[in-house]
């Protein structure tokens, strides 16, 4: 596990090398900051080590890899949100009644837990509402790979 997050942290490393155009000195500047704290992380990556901010780190480093990724081949994506409605807060409502039902029988999952906050999301017109629920939903995909690699470790 952690020879494959090494490698795709430096993957983004070469990325950002190859593909990020810098017009300042600034931006270069920041260009070469990155790419050094993701070559360090990817260091970091082939020793094993339970602190939680540096198996975090990892996490996020894959997670910006995959972003790089994704620009690279769809370009900057800027769709409307598609959040909010009738359905969507009923999807909201059931998935907290489910989450929490399986919270109290001792028995709640990561798909619990990620479908809760998904439909939270999903549920929310307002932007600063649903940026926030995003970024729960976020952090909750992190803890959930984070337990798969203790798992799996």
């Amino acid at each position: 596990m952690t020879e494959q997050t090494a490698r795709i942290i430096n993957q983004a490393a070469d990325s950002i090398e190859a593909n990020v155009r810098c017009q300042t000195h600034t931006e270069a500047n920041g260009k070469a900051n990155a790419v050094d704290h993701l070559r360090q992380l990817a260091a970091e990556a082939q020793s094993a080590t339970g602190n939680p901010s540096v198996v975090t780190d990892r996490v996020l480093s894959e997670v910006l890899a995959e972003r790089i990724r994704q620009d690279d081949r769809f370009g900057e994506q800027n769709h409307p949100d598609g959040t909010g409605g009738v359905q969507s807060r009923q999807l909201r409502d059931e998935a907290q009644k489910t989450c929490q039902a399986a919270a109290e029988r001792g028995i709640v999952t990561w798909l619990h837990i990620a479908d809760e906050e998904h439909c939270e999301a999903l549920a929310e017109s307002d932007p600063v509402r649903l940026r926030a629920e995003l970024v729960q939903g976020a952090a909750v995909y992190v803890a959930w790979i984070e337990a798969i690699d203790r798992r799996t470790a």
